[in-house]
């Protein structure tokens, strides 16, 4: 009984692993989007003010 319960443990540590990394991995996603997202603010408002300033 005791080396099922090891097995088990084992399992559920690798898994608890693979859920770390999936997690920091999202959160780097999701701040790589953020910081795209606010660059191509920073380019239309250029664009804009180029556009207006070619008037």
């Amino acid at each position: 009984m005791a080396d099922k319960d090891y097995e088990l443990a084992l399992r559920l540590a690798e898994q608890a692993e693979v859920d770390a990394k999936l997690a920091a991995e999202m959160a780097r996603s999701a701040r790589a989007q953020r910081a795209a997202d606010a660059l191509q603010d920073d380019v239309r408002v250029l664009r804009q003010e180029i556009d207006r300033q070619s008037k």
